[in-house]
């Protein structure tokens, strides 16, 4: 397993999944396609089951995307590191995943969120965003 590159995929992706968004099948194909190890922090299962709650899906659903990634718990010492990221555009819940995916020590993140992929990128990390217009 240590050829499959680790990545950490945010909600901005995953929900993809879960809500059909104009890339929704680029990412599908990107899955099937792609050898990965997809991990997360259990703030994506939050974040997962409140949209299914918003926008009327059933929460199997949520458990079925949720089957395919590893999560990580944050700890307090994660809450503050996010806290000082030098990022000013970076959101709070953002910040969280930028740095659960630095902590997770990944090779790339997974999202569809501009903010978060560019301050990705700005940490040195690689960004994958399949069907985005110029996200790569």
């Amino acid at each position: 397993m240590k050829d499959v590159p680790l990545v950490y995929a945010d909600t901005s992706a995953l929900g993809a999944l879960l809500v059909a968004q104009p890339e929704t099948q680029a990412l599908v194909d990107w899955l099937e396609q792609t050898p990965a190890r997809l991990v997360s922090s259990d703030l994506l299962e939050t974040e997962l089951r409140r949209m299914a709650v918003r926008e009327g899906r059933d929460q199997s659903k949520v458990t079925a995307i949720l089957d395919g990634v590893s999560l990580a718990a944050l700890d307090r010492a994660t809450y503050r590191s996010a806290g000082f990221l030098p990022m000013p555009y970076l959101r709070t819940l953002d910040a969280l995943h930028l740095e659960a995916a630095m902590r997770l020590d990944v090779e790339a993140v997974l999202a569809y969120d501009r903010r978060l992929l560019d301050a990705a990128r700005s940490a040195g990390l690689d960004v994958i965003a399949p069907g985005a217009a110029s996200a790569s």
